[in-house]
């Protein structure tokens, strides 16, 4: 259901339904997330185009070309395919009509001859013509003769050279493979004639028989088309895509451009001449995609950060400059696993631990789409750039993220180590060596990387990081020193209040070392005027004394903008500059107020005027300070401290607070409240414990 709403109230947002002011902040998010993808998207379509070449075919490669990525070599293919059809012999069949044709007219043109061997009214001749016109084969007149005047059916008769005749074709034809050839036939033909010579051992009638099966032979084999066609077709679709893949060799430096090298520079993209839309087609819809993660993890897991146009400018920023920097420092494998965790590192510093991990695995991925980089390389960035992320996520020393800095190097170590050995490289090899020594270099490179930008991008981005309220905390600071010098109750006072604000805050899931720090300047007003708070008089004359309560007022509510001035002057970041402004919100300053009304004489008190000027909290790291500053106030006026009356107190303060309006805009929660309570409550008993009182002890 609380998706649901949000869901809703961004809709009234953009809708103009409700607080139409935030369709202007949605408007510049939507444009920081635009540019950062058509960034993006142009650092791939760079890459691609500054790897185009201009040549035709005949002309000398000017240098090597690599594929960008995998494409399908559809000339290779096709040749490859051509030649597997060439491969495949014609498919041949035998029509075993042939032979029944043959044999039909074997006994077609024996019957004849019997007809005529028994008519012997006619004379030869005539018989001879008969048999020489109807049987188409040149035989001399002598031959037929000789079989016409052999007996129909006698032993050495006609009946004989049929059943030879028979033999002859039936051995021919039907064992034999006859292809419609001058070759085949004249091989075929050759074989019935030495059968005839085999048959017949008479001259005249091995002639005849070797005539006639002669002319009897035909081809019985032919190419059948269709399953030649069916058989080529399946011996091409056998055939696997001939592939280039990603970064293999496309033209070699001085080799001939041919055709095909220009069909496949134009399918990658490559060729100058005219664009292909697909590489650049995918480089948008990537680019998306990467966008889209990161806008999601802030959308549905740090929706605050969103509000904060600055927030996600920068972040956009620090992945594109990122990504640009793995492409031009590509060639240099020294620099393979540093980018990435600098930059999660930078992100987890100056926002949010879980957005530099998210941009971590989308970063590590997008510098190897984008550089070829092999899956370790990216595995072992990702890896190393969360133990940076861990090693930063609580920075309370400077030297806190060189620490960081020796945990990545460690984990690319080790994780790189991991993949060498799961792939059975040995670590004698000089490559494995010299890969270990540039990931333990890269951590230490990442950690000493992160921490210079930072100081770079902080101040022009309005941020603190970490490092920087670790540096402002150092009592050596300008301001800090000003105020032990000229207010140092009110410094004892920042440093317990701030002790209580990093308690409480870390026990609600705020920035504690933002509220510690916040703390530590708070007051730092009061060091322009310090003889006029009571925590500087150390039980001396009090000024206030002698002064109408309206002026007290007046001079109490000025430590706020005295603060904020000398916060100015002495350049604090905005985010300490708001403690100073909100920890006082706009309560009342009520002992002067009371003591107004006591000495009213009848013109009235106007409750206004004894208020500070505010504004209210606007966050809980504030909010708690404000809590903090007024429990340790308070408290240390109490006679009988014990927890249970530290407790009471300051939960009465914390409920004055609430129902005065003054922590409306702040966030906190009355679970965060209750947190508050007890942690202050525990803090301050050890503060304000009772000491046993020791007797003195007389001097003789």
């Amino acid at each position: 259901m609380s998706t649901i709403l949000k869901g809703r109230e961004w809709w009234s947002a953009m809708t103009g339904e409700r607080r139409p002011w935030l369709l202007g902040k949605a408007a510049r998010q939507l444009s920081v997330a635009v540019l950062t993808w058509l960034a993006i998207a142009a650092i791939f379509s760079g890459t691609l185009l500054s790897q185009r070449i201009d040549v035709h075919v005949g002309d000398l490669a000017p240098r090597t070309v690599y594929a960008p990525y995998g494409v399908v070599d559809w000339g290779a293919t096709e040749h490859a395919r051509k030649e597997a059809m060439a491969s495949v012999g014609r498919v041949l069949t035998v029509d075993r009509h042939v032979l029944d044709r043959a044999r039909q007219q074997v006994v077609n043109r024996f019957n004849l001859l019997s007809a005529l061997s028994m008519d012997k009214a006619a004379p030869l001749k005539a018989r001879e013509a008969v048999a020489a016109q109807d049987i188409p084969i040149n035989l001399p007149a002598a031959v037929w003769g000789q079989v016409l005047r052999l007996p129909p059916n006698a032993a050495n008769g006609i009946s004989i050279l049929e059943q030879q005749a028979m033999v002859i074709i039936s051995s021919v034809l039907g064992n034999e493979d006859v292809r419609n050839t001058p070759v085949a036939l004249t091989f075929a033909r050759d074989g019935a004639a030495q059968l005839a010579a085999d048959e017949q051992a008479d001259p005249g009638l091995r002639l005849f028989l070797t005539d006639f099966t002669r002319n009897l032979i035909s081809p019985n084999t032919f190419v059948n088309h269709t399953a030649t066609h069916e058989r080529r077709q399946l011996a091409a679709s056998r055939v696997p895509l001939v592939k280039i893949l990603r970064g293999e060799t496309v033209l070699v430096q001085g080799q001939r451009v041919t055709a095909n090298d220009i069909r496949v520079l134009r399918e990658l993209g490559l060729l100058s001449r005219g664009i292909n839309v697909a590489p650049y087609a995918g480089s948008l819809l990537l680019s998306a995609v990467l966008v889209g993660i990161l806008g999601g993890y802030l959308w549905f897991q740090r929706r605050g950060l969103l509000q904060e146009t600055t927030e996600v400018a920068a972040t956009g920023a620090i992945f594109v400059l990122f990504l640009l920097g793995s492409d031009l420092l590509k060639n240099f494998s020294v620099v393979s696993y540093l980018m990435v965790p600098t930059a999660a590192v930078m992100i987890a510093v100056l926002y949010d631990a879980g957005l530099g991990m998210i941009l971590a695995g989308v970063l590590s991925l997008a510098i190897a789409a984008l550089t070829d980089a092999s899956i370790t390389v990216a595995l072992v960035s990702f890896l190393g750039a969360v133990a940076g992320v861990l090693g930063v996520k609580r920075l309370a020393h400077r030297y806190d993220i060189l620490w960081a800095g020796v945990a990545v190097g460690a984990v690319n170590v080790l994780g790189l180590a991991g993949m060498d050995w799961m792939q059975g490289a040995s670590l004698a090899q000089y490559p494995v060596w010299q890969g270990l020594v540039y990931a333990a270099v890269d951590g230490l490179l990442a950690a000493s990387l992160a921490g210079g930008l930072l100081q770079l991008v902080e101040g022009p981005l309005g941020l603190v990081t970490a490092m920087k309220l670790i540096e402002l905390s150092n009592p050596n600071q300008p301001l800090l020193r000003k105020l032990v010098v000229d207010a140092p109750g009110t410094y004892h006072h920042s440093m317990v209040v701030g002790n209580l604000a990093e308690a409480a805050t870390e026990a609600i899931g705020g920035n504690s070392l933002l509220a510690r720090v916040g703390a530590y300047y708070h007051d730092v007003g009061k060091s322009k005027r310090a003889y006029f708070f009571v925590d500087n008089q150390f039980g001396g004359e009090n000024p206030h004394d002698d002064l109408p309560p309206n002026l007290s007022a007046v001079i109490i509510a000025s430590h706020v903008r005295d603060g904020v001035e000398l916060a100015k002057t002495h350049h604090l970041p905005e985010a300490l500059v708001q403690f100073i402004r909100e920890h006082h919100g706009t309560t009342l300053i009520r002992y002067f107020y009371d003591k107004a009304l006591q000495s009213d004489t009848g013109d009235g008190v106007v409750e206004e005027d004894f208020r500070y000027e505010g504004p209210r909290p606007q966050s809980k790291e504030t909010a708690v300070v404000m809590l903090a500053d007024a429990s340790e106030a308070t408290c240390r006026t109490l006679k009988q401290p014990t927890t249970a009356v530290i407790e009471q107190t300051v939960r009465r303060l914390i409920a004055d607070r609430l129902h005065d309006g003054q922590l409306d805009e702040s966030q906190l929660t009355l679970r965060d409240l209750d947190t508050i309570a007890r942690t202050f409550t525990r803090v301050l008993t050890g503060v304000f414990h009772q000491r046993v009182e020791y007797p003195e002890i007389e001097k003789e």
